[in-house]
C-alpha cells in the first residue's frame, strides 16, 4: 500500500525536502503559475516539535527569497502547536509572519476541521492587527462560514475560499454536494465584490466559469483575485487560466509526513479518493 501511495504521491506532493518544493515552484513559475508552499504535518503534541516546524518555515522563507521563486507559504496552526496551546501556536505563527514580512512575502492559514475553526480565526485576527501579510482559508461546507466571511471582509482580510475536505457532522455542515457548491458560489461572489484580493480555490469547472462570468459582468480586474488549485490536479486547466491572464496559484506540499497526511485525507472522506482518481490522467 505504501508503494502504491508513493507512486501517486509523486504527482501531488513535491517531495520530502524543502528543495523539492522550491524546484516545483520554479517549474510552475516557468509556465506563469504562482505557488504557495506547505510543509506537511498537523496535530503536533510536543512544543519542541512545534518549534522545529516554525524553524523549517523560517528557513523555507529564506530559501524562497534567495531562490527568487514566486511563492507564498501556507501553514496549519496545529502543526505549530495549537493542540498544546493557543499561545504557542500564535507565537510560532507570529515569527513566521514577521519573517515573511521582512522578505515581502505572505502567509496563509489553512483551515482545519471544525473543532479548530474559531480558534484559528481568533489567532488570525489577533495577528493580523500587527501584520497585514497574513490571510486565512474559509470552508463553504460549514453553516457558520457566511457569518465568518462577513466579519473577515469587514476586517479587510484576504480569504481563500475552499469547499472543505474534512468530514463534518450534519448539525454544523452541509452534507449534499449541491448545497456545498451553492454556498461556495454565494460566498465566492461576495468575496469577488467586496473582498481583499481573495483566492478562489476550487477545481470545479462550473464554479470557475461562473467566477469568470461574474468578474466580467462586474468589471472586476483579473489582478484583484486569483484562482488556486492543488499540485498535480487539473494541470491543463491551470495552464489555460494562466495563459488567459488570470492569477493562478498552486498549492505545493512537501515533507516527510506525506504518508500519514495522505492516509488521513483519503480515509476522512470517500470523495477525496474519487477526486484523486478522476484527475490521474489530466
Amino acid at each position: 500500500m505504501k508503494s502504491l501511495l508513493a507512486f501517486f504521491a509523486k504527482r501531488y506532493i513535491a517531495g520530502t525536502e524543502r528543495k523539492d518544493a522550491i524546484e516545483a515552484a520554479r517549474r510552475l513559475g516557468s509556465i506563469g503559475i504562482l505557488a504557495t508552499i506547505d510543509h506537511l504535518g498537523e496535530n503536533v503534541k510536543n512544543p519542541s516539535e512545534a518549534q522545529a516546524v516554525a524553524d523549517e518555515y523560517l528557513s523555507l522563507l529564506d530559501e524562497i527569497k534567495t531562490s527568487n521563486v514566486d511563492s507564498t507559504v501556507s501553514l496549519k496552526l496545529t502543526h505549530l502547536g495549537l493542540d498544546i496551546s493557543n499561545e504557542l501556536a500564535e507565537k510560532n505563527a507570529g515569527k513566521i509572519i514577521e519573517k515573511a514580512l521582512l522578505h515581502n512575502n505572505f502567509v496563509r492559514f489553512d483551515m482545519e476541521g471544525s473543532a479548530y475553526t474559531q480558534r484559528t480565526i481568533d489567532i488570525f485576527l489577533k495577528l493580523r492587527e500587527k501584520h497585514p501579510n497574513v490571510g486565512i482559508a474559509i470552508q463553504s461546507c460549514l453553516y457558520r462560514s457566511r457569518a465568518d466571511m462577513e466579519l473577515l471582509i469587514k476586517k479587510g482580510a484576504s480569504v481563500r475560499l475552499i469547499k472543505g475536505a474534512y468530514k463534518e457532522p450534519p448539525d454544523i455542515a452541509f452534507k449534499d454536494k449541491k448545497d456545498v457548491d451553492k454556498s461556495f458560489e454565494v460566498l465566492m461572489k461576495e468575496l469577488l465584490l467586496k473582498g481583499n484580493r481573495p483566492a478562489i480555490a476550487t477545481h470545479d469547472l462550473r464554479l470557475i466559469n461562473e467566477a469568470i462570468k461574474f468578474v466580467r459582468e462586474n468589471n472586476i480586474p483579473k489582478d484583484c483575485f486569483e484562482f488556486q488549485m492543488l499540485l498535480g490536479i487539473k494541470r491543463t486547466l491551470q495552464k489555460k487560466l494562466a495563459n488567459e491572464g488570470y492569477r493562478m496559484r498552486v498549492y505545493v506540499p512537501y515533507g516527510k509526513d506525506w504518508l500519514p497526511y495522505t492516509m488521513r485525507r483519503l480515509m476522512e472522506r470517500k470523495e477525496n479518493v474519487f477526486f484523486v482518481v478522476r484527475n490521474i490522467f489530466d
